[in-house]
């Protein structure tokens, strides 16, 4: 799991090296950071500044684009020579203001994910709202009652 975190390390340090104050928050979590595995799935959610207007698939662009940077070090030749393959690190970039939109899978970070860095505490205001009307029942979390046909703000 070592080798997995040194990447996710060295990602995060890029992103906040190359776009400074813009990066607002880092969170990651997945099958790697729940079974303590690091040759499962790592989920990497970064908050952005004004990403808003860019497309998902400009954003996964963007990612991939530090994904390359990381391939030069020595701990991702490691962790590819040990295992065989690249780490299956997927990332998502979102607008802080996204981030209360409550994507499914941002939701699923927000609760069950790993804070690494939260510069405006978006992640932890964001998260404390959450926790009273959400409930975590194993892999699936339960937003509230709802009956068919409601409208609710979450």
């Amino acid at each position: 799991m070592k080798s997995l975190l040194q990447i996710v390390e060295i990602l995060g340090s890029l992103m906040i090296d190359h776009y400074g104050d813009k990066v607002k928050g880092l969170v990651i979590g997945g099958e790697a950071i729940e079974s303590l595995d690091e040759r499962k799935p790592l989920l990497f959610l970064a908050l952005l500044d004004k990403v808003h207007k860019i497309s998902f698939y400009a954003r996964e662009e963007i990612f991939e684009y530090f994904i390359k940077k990381v391939e030069s070090s020595d701990i991702y030749l490691e962790y590819v020579k040990r295992y065989g393959q690249r780490p299956l690190i997927y990332g998502i970039i979102i607008d802080p203001i996204e981030v209360s939109f409550h994507n499914p899978v941002v939701l699923y970070l927000l609760i069950k994910g790993k804070v690494i860095f939260d510069k405006n505490k978006i992640i932890e205001k964001e998260k404390t709202q959450l926790i009273s009307n959400v409930v975590p029942i194993g892999s699936v979390i339960k937003i509230g009652e709802i009956n068919k046909g409601d409208v609710i703000d979450l």
